[in-house]
């Protein structure tokens, strides 16, 4: 179905590879036509097949599969299907570029497909964070508290709160989020390094090691 049309796309890319750096006047004007053209329906391709991918993971996440897709659905991983949204990719990509107004716009869209999704909530917690939007950071914090059992992402999601209520100047419940989080994950240093550190006012809290690890 689609085999034509991109033959015709490639050959007309082809021809302005060839002929642009030597074309002049008309001929360069319409080259450049050709391309602007080419421009747009690559975008337009982009922009549906992402739309119909974004469906098809949601199809997928509801329990909609064939005997032939079952394996491939659980080596992807049933209790993460948000991992495939093209936005949650995209996402991921401009945190890692300090890109976070960007990031907080895709993750934004993976939790209306997946609100329960703790690691989406993670990064838009730490991209707040980053932004320095307590309320906003502490919010999905929290909701990632709610969604899960595991005590040492508990204990890293309390260590971060920690970090921001001590760059509030809330000594008092900066260290009462260290304790906890200490109280959880005993062998995670960070908490105690923390405790110290907004004490003394001397020394750089840490967070991005327990963080990290989860995202």
């Amino acid at each position: 179905m689609f085999q034509h049309v991109f033959a015709e796309m490639n050959s007309m890319l082809d021809d302005i590879v060839k002929h642009y750096p030597s074309a002049q006047g008309s001929r360069k004007q319409e080259l450049l036509q050709h391309w602007s053209l080419l421009r747009k329906m690559s975008d337009r391709i982009m922009d549906e097949w992402l739309a119909f991918e974004e469906k098809m993971v949601c199809l997928r996440a509801a329990g909609f599969s064939t005997e032939s897709d079952m394996s491939d659905t659980e080596l992807t991983g049933k209790e993460q299907p948000e991992k495939e949204l093209p936005a949650y990719n995209r996402g991921q990509g401009y945190y890692q570029l300090l890109m976070y107004p960007e990031a907080i716009q895709q993750f934004e869209q993976v939790l209306q497909h997946f609100p329960n999704s703790w690691q989406s909530r993670m990064y838009l917690g730490m991209a707040y964070f980053q932004l320095e939007d307590t309320a906003q950071a502490v919010r999905h914090f929290e909701q990632v508290l709610d969604l899960t059992e595991q005590p040492s992402l508990k204990a890293a999601i309390y260590n971060a709160l920690g970090c921001l209520m001590a760059k509030q100047a809330d000594v008092e419940a900066a260290q009462k989020c260290f304790a906890l989080a200490h109280q959880l994950d005993p062998a995670m240093p960070e908490p105690l390094h923390n405790m110290e550190a907004c004490l003394s006012g001397t020394e750089m809290l840490r967070y991005d090691s327990s963080m990290m690890s989860w995202m």
